[in-house]
């Protein structure tokens, strides 16, 4: 009996991997278009997640508090970076100080979540691939 399934099994391995019925099909290598929109949805992905997390943060304190409390930009990055926030904010008043002034310290009172929840978002949307549209034909 034992020998009898041995056969069949390899005469269903001939089968499978035969020659005749065995087709090769071109492997698609990751090209640099891709490669660079993976790395683009790991970025807006990470950036999502921090988005997220900052939310969570800024809700335990504001229920912690009994009152609404959001970190902006500004807060949080001179409370993690103090001296990456001087040196931006010399750099770019070296620069210009109406870009510094009414510019970046407006869109630096926007809440971390927000900010990093919508450019994880954009990031995302950016990596998509375009879907060719399908074309149907007209009597």
């Amino acid at each position: 009996m034992e020998r009898a399934w041995r056969a069949h099994g390899q005469a269903w391995a001939r089968r499978l991997f035969s020659t005749r019925s065995l087709t090769i099909v071109p492997v698609d290598h990751p090209n640099e278009e891709t490669m660079l929109r993976l790395l683009t949805r790991l970025i807006g992905l990470l950036l999502l997640a921090g988005g997220f997390i900052a939310l969570i943060v800024d809700g335990t304190r504001s229920i912690a508090a009994g009152r609404l409390m959001v970190t902006s930009l500004n807060r949080g990055t001179s409370a993690v970076f103090p001296g990456l926030y001087q040196s931006m904010q010399s750099s770019v008043e070296n620069v210009s100080t109406f870009l510094w002034d009414p510019v970046l310290t407006t869109l630096m009172t926007a809440p971390v979540s927000v900010a990093f929840g919508g450019v994880g978002a954009l990031l995302i949307l950016l990596s998509h691939r375009r879907q060719t549209p399908l074309y149907y034909a007209r009597r």
